[in-house]
């Protein structure tokens, strides 16, 4: 009885440390998203546009379209694919501080809420967070 109370409890702490957030949770800050501005103008408007819908070969970065592609998926596999692609000129070329903030004026241009903390910098501490377009 007391080993299948210590591997319930064991089981239980684990589960609870697998739980994943979701972009719903406030998972950045305003100030992060207001900094993830100003680079997208530097160095993503040309090719995304000024109201991030898109151009010529390059995707939207707001609304269905691309809700629907990362739908399910975690931020860490968005800032991932931010770092080894883009800019497309000179990829991987911005600091970690940079593409995390583009990744918070993303969240914040799809309209997901803000929080208190910015969004963390960590690949491994984004992979739990999970994208999805409603609550």
């Amino acid at each position: 009885m007391y080993r299948a109370l210590c591997f319930a409890a064991i089981l239980a702490v684990a589960g609870a440390a697998a739980v994943s957030r979701s972009v719903w949770d406030g998972v950045y800050s305003r100030e992060q998203a207001r900094r993830g501005q100003t680079v997208y103008q530097q160095e993503c408007a040309k090719c995304h546009g000024q109201n991030l819908a898109g151009g010529e070969g390059s995707p939207p970065l707001f609304g269905a379209e691309f809700l629907g592609k990362w739908n399910g998926k975690s931020a860490g596999a968005l800032y991932e694919n931010m770092r080894k692609t883009m800019p497309s000129d000179d990829p991987g070329n911005l600091s970690t501080r940079q593409y995390a903030d583009l990744l918070a004026y993303l969240f914040s241009a799809n309209e997901f809420p803000a929080g208190d903390k910015d969004l963390d910098r960590d690949p491994a501490a984004l992979n739990d967070i999970r994208i999805e377009p409603k609550r």
